[in-house]
């Protein structure tokens, strides 16, 4: 019975979704996008599996610019505006990269500030 119990316990958790932490970072990202002149709307869930993801959408197209998943225990990022995915194990740090991909020129001419 311990280990049922340990593993109920383990899918709350998963199915949880974000940290108040893990939010900030994706607060902290809407706003330096905003800031860059996209407008942008989100959205997130959590996959039947417990995965959480986060979505950044066109706010006119509604078309996805990049999502974010944490994918067993990993972090991963991918969307157009990226020329593949970008995965780690810290959401801050791929956060970080996230906005130095978009500082470049060929992340589909968009750019971005680098993150302060």
């Amino acid at each position: 019975m311990g280990m049922s119990t340990v593993w109920l316990a383990d899918v709350r958790f998963r199915k949880r979704g974000w940290s108040y932490h893990e939010l900030g970072h994706f607060h902290r990202l809407v706003t330096i996008l905003w800031n860059s002149g996209l407008s942008l709307e989100t959205d997130r869930g959590v996959t039947d599996e417990g995965d959480p993801w986060f979505v950044f959408c066109d706010d006119d197209s509604g078309d996805v610019f990049a999502h974010f998943a944490r994918i067993s225990g990993k972090y991963v990022v991918c969307g157009p505006c990226l020329d593949g995915s970008l995965t780690g194990p810290v959401l801050r740090d791929l956060v970080e990269r996230f906005v130095e991909s978009l500082s470049r020129p060929s992340a589909g001419g968009r750019s971005a500030p680098a993150a302060g």
